[in-house]
């Protein structure tokens, strides 16, 4: 007899509290999402002469493939010496280029464009730079 009070009330009970609490769980994610949507719009910086003009009004060479800037004030000071350390190891095989030379010419270019973690892509991305600092890196 309880058996069948539980099979037939509490059951329904606990699966019918169970979905209004996950409904009104995904309801406030939603709404917290938007909320986060809405407040990181940004406007289109100016290009003026092959170079995209920051809000702050700094000058920064324009990206290809329509990337836009990600960071207005480019990497910090421990990301950029991670990542030129790491490209100098890469370039260091590399004996008609000057690896340091190439690696700060190519990274101070897209650290407004791309987060450190896509620098790698940005390589492949990015040939008219890579192009432009090979030559200034040549021995």
């Amino acid at each position: 007899m309880i058996f069948k009070f539980i099979k037939k009330i509490i059951t329904p009970l606990l699966l019918l509290c169970l979905i209004v609490a996950c409904q009104q769980q995904n309801s406030s994610t939603a709404t917290a999402t938007k909320a986060t949507k809405t407040t990181t719009k940004t406007t289109k910086p100016k290009v003026e002469n092959g170079f995209t003009v920051t809000k702050s009004g700094k000058k920064i060479a324009k990206a290809e493939k329509g990337i836009t800037v990600v960071s207005e004030d480019g990497w910090t000071d421990s990301e950029m010496t991670f990542q030129i350390d790491y490209c100098q190891q890469m370039m260091g095989n590399i004996e008609t280029i000057d690896g340091e030379k190439f690696c700060k010419c190519f990274l101070d270019k897209i650290q407004y464009y791309y987060k450190p973690i896509y620098a790698r892509d940005a390589f492949d991305d990015q040939k008219k730079w890579n192009q432009e600092c090979f030559q200034e890196a040549e021995i």
